[in-house]
C-alpha cells in the first residue's frame, strides 16, 4: 500500500478559510483534517501527483470505465435531470463540460438544446464516448479547449471534479478562461455536512486517499466560489439516479458486511425492484454561480 508522510503538526490551516484545523479521520494511508469554521475536510500532506497518477492508471487498467459505460442508462437519467436544471437558469447557448469522461452529460445537454462540448484528460474515457459525441470532446484541460474553440461559453459545468484538485480556488478561477460576464457555472462535489459522513466516519465512501484531496460543506463551497470571484451562488443537494444493485456495487469496498447482507436479502427481491431507478442524494452538493 502506498503511504503518505504524516503531518508534523496537530493543527493545519484550512486551504479555504485559513482556520486552524485538527485531524478528523485517518483513512488508509491518508490523514484528513476538518475545518471547524467552514466544514472543509482536506488531506495533509496531499498525495503527490505521481501517486495519484499511478492510482488512476491502475484503475483504468482494471476496467473502471467499462463499469461506467455499463451504467450508461443510469448516468443518462442523472445527466438529463441536471441538464434541465441548468436550462432553467441559462436557457441555452454554448456549454462546456470540464471532466466530461465518456461524454454522457454532453449528450444530454445537446438534447436539452445546448451547443455542448466537453474536455477530458483521459483518452481512454473519450474513446468510450458514443461516436456522435466523441467529435465534440477534446482531450486535455480547460486551457487546451480555450485555444481550440473560439469564443466564450455561456455555461461551464464540472461534475465530481473539484474534490480531486490541490487548489480548489485556483481551479475555479481557471474556469473563467472560457467564460464571459454572466456565464453560469455548475459543479457537484461531496458534502461533508451530510449525515452519512457523521454516521460512517472513516468508512464514508467520499474519503478516497488517492483521489479526493479537498471535500466541502455547503459553507466551504460557497466561500471557495466567492473567493474565486463568482457571484449569485446557489447551493442545493445533488441527486443521482441509481438503483439498489448499482449502489451496492459502488459501496461494497467501504461497507462489505452491509453489502453482503444486501446480497443475501436481495435473492428474494424481484430483479425489477432491485433495478428500479430512483433519484437519491448520496451525500453531494450541487452549486450554481455566475461570472460577474
Amino acid at each position: 500500500m502506498q503511504t503518505l508522510d504524516r503531518p508534523h503538526s496537530s493543527a493545519v490551516a484550512c486551504p479555504i478559510c485559513g482556520a486552524a484545523s485538527a485531524v478528523a479521520e485517518r483513512v488508509g494511508p491518508a490523514t484528513y483534517f476538518g475545518c471547524p469554521a467552514c466544514g472543509t475536510h482536506f488531506q495533509n500532506p496531499m498525495p503527490t501527483i505521481d501517486q495519484m497518477r499511478a492510482y488512476v492508471e491502475k484503475e483504468y487498467a482494471s476496467g473502471v470505465y467499462n463499469d461506467y459505460v455499463a451504467a450508461a442508462q443510469l448516468k443518462a437519467l442523472t445527466f438529463e435531470r441536471r441538464a434541465k436544471l441548468i436550462a432553467k437558469r441559462a436557457g441555452g447557448g454554448r456549454l462546456l463540460d470540464v471532466g466530461a469522461s465518456c461524454g454522457f452529460f454532453v449528450e444530454q445537454a445537446l438534447r436539452a438544446g445546448f451547443d455542448a462540448y466537453g474536455v477530458e484528460l483521459s483518452s481512454e474515457a473519450v474513446g468510450k464516448a458514443p461516436p456522435a459525441i466523441r467529435e465534440r470532446l477534446t482531450i486535455g484541460d480547460v486551457n487546451t479547449l480555450a485555444l481550440e474553440h473560439a469564443g466564450p461559453f455561456d455555461v461551464v459545468t464540472a461534475f465530481d471534479l473539484i474534490e480531486h484538485v490541490f487548489d480548489p480556488v485556483a481551479f475555479l478561477r481557471s474556469l473563467t478562461a472560457v467564460a464571459r460576464s454572466g456565464t453560469l457555472v455548475a459543479i457537484t462535489t461531496p458534502d461533508t455536512g451530510h449525515i452519512t459522513r457523521s454516521l460512517l466516519r472513516r468508512r464514508w465512501p467520499m474519503y478516497q486517499p488517492m483521489q479526493h484531496t479537498v471535500l466541502f460543506s455547503d459553507r466551504g463551497l460557497r466561500l471557495a466560489l466567492t473567493k474565486a470571484g463568482f457571484g449569485s451562488v446557489e447551493i442545493e443537494p445533488a441527486y443521482k439516479t441509481l438503483n439498489a444493485d448499482y449502489l451496492a456495487g459502488q459501496v461494497e469496498m467501504y461497507l462489505p458486511l452491509a453489502v453482503k447482507a444486501y446480497r443475501v436479502a436481495s435473492r428474494v427481491v424481484p430483479r425489477a425492484v432491485r433495478e428500479l431507478p430512483v433519484n437519491v442524494n448520496i451525500g453531494e452538493l450541487m452549486a450554481f454561480a455566475r461570472v460577474p
